[in-house]
């Protein structure tokens, strides 16, 4: 055999491994984008509920007396943080505002009351739905990091699997290790 041939075939057949694991790179960057994007999406819906919820405060305040030193907190709270953090603190004043709310049940028969509910219920699906979101891509992501020859690139770029978000708690962003999972 001529030694050109051999060279050309040597060749072609690194190009071609190289295309090939360019090829999972792309796939890892794609998967990676859309789980920001569903990080995203759970923090904009985040920020969405809690200004929700500080509507409902304002409310309650122009309608029952309530102790303004209980919602402090709330009002000086910077929403930039985790999303575990802005979580837990939409869970704290959403129990708050729950603890007034029954103890003036007549109010929950008002107009206004009954929007901001239903502006809640619907942040909450957008909320679910973008976990789901999540969650599905983030289970193609570790689909990557766990099989050959995607693991390969993994190793390289020194990918970790991700955890999931628990989708059945509607208030919670708990985060579900691999073996929860299973």
């Amino acid at each position: 055999m001529n030694i050109y041939v051999i060279i050309c075939i040597i060749v072609a057949l690194i190009a071609s491994i190289i295309i090939f694991l360019i090829n999972i790179y792309n796939k890892y960057q794609w998967v990676l984008i859309k789980i920001k994007k569903g990080e995203n999406n759970i923090e904009s819906f985040l920020n969405i509920k809690y200004d929700t919820l500080m509507r409902y405060f304002e409310f309650l305040k122009s309608n029952i007396t309530v102790d303004e030193d209980d919602f402090e907190e709330y009002k000086l709270f910077n929403t930039e943080v985790s999303l575990n953090k802005l979580n837990d603190k939409i869970i704290d004043l959403k129990n708050l505002i729950n603890r007034y709310m029954d103890n003036n049940e007549e109010l929950y028969k008002n107009e206004t009351i009954t929007k901001i509910n239903e502006e809640l219920y619907n942040i909450n699906l957008s909320i679910n739905s973008s976990k789901k979101y999540y969650n599905e891509h983030v289970a193609e992501y570790n689909n990557l990091c766990q099989s050959y020859p995607s693991k390969i690139i993994a190793n390289i770029f020194k990918y970790k699997t991700k955890s999931f978000i628990d989708e059945d708690a509607p208030d919670n962003l708990k985060i579900l290790n691999q073996e929860e999972q299973s």
